[in-house]
């Protein structure tokens, strides 16, 4: 499934990219490519395809993520994507 997912919240790109480094194995596990852009701090968004949904989602309720969701107010939004052809 594609995916799309928009964080928005007070973190820096360095505060996000320590958060990535955590989860990179992991994101490599359940995806098969995944492009990630910076818009400006505090907003990230990330285009993927995910392989595995039950193993990516469990990613957002991990303890890391939550005290980072918690320490800089982030939010994500999901969307799928479906290629025009």
């Amino acid at each position: 499934m594609n995916l799309c997912v928009v964080s928005k919240g007070s973190f820096t790109k360095k505060d996000y990219i320590e958060l990535y480094n955590f989860f990179k194995d992991d994101i490599a596990k359940y995806t098969d490519a995944f492009d990630m852009a910076f818009v400006k701090e505090g907003h990230v968004m990330i285009m993927c395809n995910v392989t595995d949904e039950e193993k990516f989602y469990a990613l957002f309720d991990d303890p890391k993520s939550k005290e980072f969701d918690s320490k800089f107010n982030s939010t994500d939004t999901v969307y799928s994507l479906q290629k025009v052809e």
